[in-house]
């Protein structure tokens, strides 16, 4: 018995020990920029939310570009862009413009991308901005010639509008929308890799010709469900960027922690992004709504709102051109209204910050007009609609189009002849148009200015903004996102 243990002993190395394989090295996490909302276009033509903008920016080019902090007409995708006649803007495309598939960028697509948004006339986007062309022109691959039908000094500004995106005629269809799961083909700082509702992946598109390179390899875009999620990703690190997302009471915890620490950050390294009286919110009519049609209602919605109301204009403060037209604060007489019980449908988004607690405080305020009753709901058709969607173009312009594209019938003929009045003009004679057209909001009642307020952003340890990192119609662009 003992020769035999001593034979398996000796068959065993001593010390042998059986070998591991070693364990993989985790996959580092994707530069992420957490925002709530999802995604739910890619196309151009059709985009309004906040989340699809973005997306928009940085994935398609505009031959002109907007400098939000600035308000200057710069080219994009265009070497330039002038008026050659008082009718006339034409614009040159540099050589080797192409688009992530690899395809050229020529004249032609550009032609394509402005008649196919045109066709789909979507509510709500820049497309009215292009109000006085009367046709396109494309003498060669690398010149558009865009023949107006009157002479409109805001006609550039118009190519910066996010409808104006070029893409690719090869790919898109010319009459319907491009399906969610179908890959975006633009020519932006950023090629989409992966796309669905609640996240997206881009990757640096290296062959880009324009002013807003992207600086990150590559990023992705992850919608959280709520400002819950939000501040759970800023306490525990696990996104780099989050954009709007808190809701007031968030918004305030994360702010005391930051104030509160030594080195003004929170426990995992996030700060917020100074962005001056960028959020505008404002209260609108549905061009829809029977309700609409009553004067008596809508002033009478608008002097319920004076005392809360802490922006006084359709234009922003801060951009050129803007003038006070509505009241503020005070102890307005609110009219009297006769008949059975009005009972208005008040929409808001459930992911917009800290619209829940205005849309309830806004009813409390709409309930003081003598027999009013207000509904609120976070989906379809509504009566009113409060929102904080920027302008498309972010000029004086701009910022009007919300108002002057559903006007009131009695009010159609002078606000077409002060439109373009201010789009003719310059000087004196401009901004006299443009105040003429704020203060006419002011009667109509039809769009109502709420309050004007800081961007909410906060990004990560080592992560900031750098050069002009917002878009023509102030929506976030990746590319002046870095790290390090």
């Amino acid at each position: 018995m003992i020769a035999v243990t001593l034979s398996l002993l000796a068959g065993c190395t001593p010390g042998a020990v059986p070998p591991i394989s070693p364990s993989p090295s985790p996959t580092p996490r994707a530069f992420t920029l957490l925002t709530t909302g999802s995604i739910t276009t890619a196309d151009p033509a059709i985009a309004t939310g906040d989340t699809d903008s973005m997306l928009v920016t940085s994935v398609y080019q505009r031959l002109m570009v907007v400098l939000p902090e600035t308000g200057e007409l710069k080219p994009d995708a265009a070497t330039d862009c002038l008026f050659t006649s008082k009718l006339v803007y034409e614009c040159t495309l540099p050589e080797l413009l192409s688009f992530h598939n690899g395809h050229v960028l020529d004249s032609s697509d550009v032609r394509f991308s402005l008649q196919r948004a045109l066709r789909m006339d979507a509510a709500g986007t820049s497309i009215r901005l292009l109000a006085a062309l009367k046709r396109i022109e494309t003498p060669d691959p690398h010149t558009i010639r865009f023949q107006l039908s009157w002479a409109d000094n805001q006609f550039g500004y118009a190519l910066a509008g996010q409808a104006a995106s070029i893409v690719d005629e090869e790919v898109f269809d010319p009459d319907t929308p491009l399906p969610l799961e179908t890959l975006p083909i633009g020519s932006g700082p950023y090629a989409v890799r992966t796309i669905e509702g609640v996240e997206a992946s881009f990757a640096k598109f290296d062959k880009y010709l324009g002013p807003k390179a992207g600086l990150l390899t590559e990023l992705k875009l992850a919608i959280a469900a709520d400002s819950v999620a939000a501040e759970t990703a800023i306490a525990e690190g696990t996104a780099d960027v989050v954009w709007r997302s808190l809701d007031n009471a968030a918004l305030q915890r994360v702010t005391d922690e930051i104030a509160g620490s030594s080195d003004q950050r929170t426990a995992k390294g996030f700060t917020r992004f100074p962005l001056p009286g960028l959020r505008v919110t404002q209260l609108v009519w549905n061009p829809d709504a029977r309700l609409r049609r009553s004067e008596v209602l809508r002033e009478g919605v608008a002097r319920a709102l004076q005392g809360d109301r802490t922006l006084d204009s359709l234009v922003p403060i801060g951009v050129a051109d803007h003038a006070t037209a509505f009241e503020l604060g005070g102890r307005p007489r609110l009219p009297e209204l006769s008949g059975n019980r009005i009972i208005l449908t008040l929409g808001y988004s459930p992911t917009a910050p800290g619209h829940a607690d205005l849309a309830n405080l806004l009813r409390s305020r709409i309930e003081g007009l003598d027999g009013v009753s207000v509904r609120l709901v976070t989906g379809g058709a509504a009566d009113l609609w409060l929102t904080d969607a920027p302008a498309r173009v972010n000029n004086a312009t701009g910022w009007l189009q919300r108002y002057l594209s559903s006007p009131l019938p009695n009010s159609r003929t002078k606000l077409e002849e002060l439109d373009q009045r201010a789009r003719t003009t310059s000087g004196v004679p401009r901004t006299v148009a443009l105040t003429e057209l704020q203060q006419q909001a002011a009667v109509d009642n039809t769009v109502l200015p709420v309050s004007q307020t800081d961007g909410i952003l906060f990004v990560g340890k080592g992560v900031t903004l750098v050069g002009h990192p917002f878009g023509s119609g102030q929506a976030l662009g990746f590319w002046g996102i870095t790290r390090g």
